[in-house]
């Protein structure tokens, strides 16, 4: 009889144990994921859908971040940054989005994926700006950096159904020299 009870205070210990296992026995979570959910509760990324991002880009979750770094989680923990796909804009009558001076130098940037647009300039000594507006002509945003030594950009604007110049100020200027709107 006692061998019988053993036997059955074991087959129910091991039942118990299959249905509610130690917290550390417990998958532990997927490293990555918690990873990506912290750079976007940080506010240095954000989770889009392929459709999304075709119809609207990234629109307005990308204003005012960095196009080098701010990742835009597609697929799980896949991600890209905008500066990634980005081109200075060519018109087919050869006009290219840079402007320039023996005093400083502006191009505007531009991710076709994202559909943002930023100021980007090599030149030193002078300030820079990327401004935003909307289709009828009315100011949305200006984001504005300063070069000290080249090679420095500014944050980005959403550039989905609005427009975008680049600008310069150089140290020695007196008004700033900008891009055409694109």
């Amino acid at each position: 009889m006692r061998r019988l009870l053993l036997i059955s205070g074991l087959v129910s210990a091991l039942a118990l144990s299959w249905i509610a296992a130690p917290a550390s026995a417990q998958a532990a979570p997927d490293r990555a994921a918690v990873e990506v959910e912290a750079v976007i509760a940080a506010g240095d990324g954000v989770r889009l859908d392929a459709v999304t991002l075709a119809n609207a880009g990234c629109g307005v979750s990308c204003d005012n971040k960095d196009p080098q770094t701010f990742k835009i989680y597609y697929d799980g923990t896949r991600y890209y940054t905008c500066a990634e796909d980005a081109i200075t804009p060519k018109l087919s009558s050869g006009y290219v989005y840079r402007t320039s001076s023996p005093s400083g130098s502006v191009e505007l940037r531009y991710s076709p994926r994202c559909r943002t647009a930023w100021a980007r300039t090599s030149a030193g000594w002078l300030a820079i700006k990327v401004v935003s507006r909307h289709l009828n002509g009315n100011h949305r945003m200006t984001l504005e950096n300063y070069s000290e030594y080249g090679n420095v950009w500014t944050n980005m604007v959403n550039d989905a159904n609005l427009e975008a110049q680049a600008c310069y100020w150089p140290a020695s200027g007196t008004d700033w020299s900008c891009t055409r709107w694109y």
